[in-house]
């Protein structure tokens, strides 16, 4: 299954309402187009509405096809936000502001959207293989502790279910299978593999060194014998700077289709890097969509 199948789902889905903060970029307006035109989602674009139509000008698209809130740098992340909240809008996405300042309004205490107790990156990728594998976190918790990394395993598993992976089997990776207590994301795995051991709703073991997921000649060598790693559905990396390179070496090296979201907040968050493709950006937001409608429609 690649990424190609959200594509397809997403096609049979209600038409959901997509907030675009800071727009002011012909990637990502591009990529909303895209989505608009296959008739998946209403834009909504938010920020310098002369910029805006500049831009959109560029695509030889017209402004009165898309609602168009003209506001400045300070507010625009409040005013997406807010309207999440309300439930004028579905989804949010990420254009040109920076990441913190916009999480910043979706953490607020008063005004914000955060759901669970920790926001999360989740990737999603597709590699010519056409086989397709969830990462986290690739893009947000630089250093996450036990307790953090409890936030990112439970997210990525409600986000598995809420995809269609109803038993979603977990990896927590480090640089060996062998736990050794000089090296503390192997003991973190032990740790929360003892955990979750009486867990239902996903299965989880770790440590594993990379090696152990993609190479069956690697798990006959070292004779590891796993369900979990034979047949992983999610990635969970030990920090950020793990998580970031395993993304961009897929990207760049791997020729993997990526897509990037933030999940833990009342609606799913479009969030990719501005050196993402329009294509990768596409991706993600094709993927809020099926996870937005799980979310809202299925329960396990």
């Amino acid at each position: 299954m690649s990424l190609s199948t959200f594509f397809e789902k997403a096609k049979t889905l209600p038409k959901q309402r997509l907030v675009v903060v800071a727009p002011e970029d012909e990637f990502v307006l591009s990529a909303v187009k895209k989505a608009k035109d296959v008739e998946l989602v209403t834009p909504i674009l938010i920020g310098n509405k002369n910029a805006i139509i500049d831009k959109l000008t560029c695509l030889e698209e017209r402004a009165d096809q898309y609602q168009i809130i003209d506001a400045n740098p300070e507010e625009v992340a409040e005013l997406a936000v807010k309207m999440i909240k309300e439930g004028n809008a579905d989804i949010l996405m990420k254009g040109l502001i920076d990441t913190r300042t916009l999480l910043k309004a979706v953490v607020n205490s008063e005004k914000g959207i955060k759901a669970q107790k920790l926001l999360s990156h989740i990737a999603v990728f597709s590699f010519p293989s056409e086989k397709y594998i969830i990462a986290s976190d690739c893009a947000m918790n630089i250093n996450p502790g036990i307790e953090e990394k409890k936030g990112i395993i439970e997210n990525a598993a409600e986000f598995a279910q809420r995809i269609g992976i109803k038993h979603p089997k977990i990896a927590l990776i480090s640089a060996t299978e062998k736990p050794n207590p000089k090296l503390g994301s192997s003991m973190d795995a032990v740790e929360l593999t003892r955990f979750y051991k009486s867990e239902e709703n996903f299965l989880l073991e770790g440590p594993f060194a990379l090696d152990n997921i993609f190479s069956s000649v690697s798990r006959e060598h070292k004779n590891i014998e796993s369900k979990v790693a034979e047949s992983t559905d999610i990635l969970i990396f030990p920090n950020l700077d793990s998580g970031n390179v395993f993304y961009k070496s897929a990207v760049f090296l791997g020729h993997a289709q990526a897509a990037g979201l933030i999940v833990g907040a009342k609606a799913p968050i479009v969030l990719t890097s501005r050196a993402d493709s329009e294509k990768s950006k596409l991706n993600s937001i094709v993927l809020a969509m099926v996870y937005n409608y799980g979310l809202q429609n299925t329960s396990y």
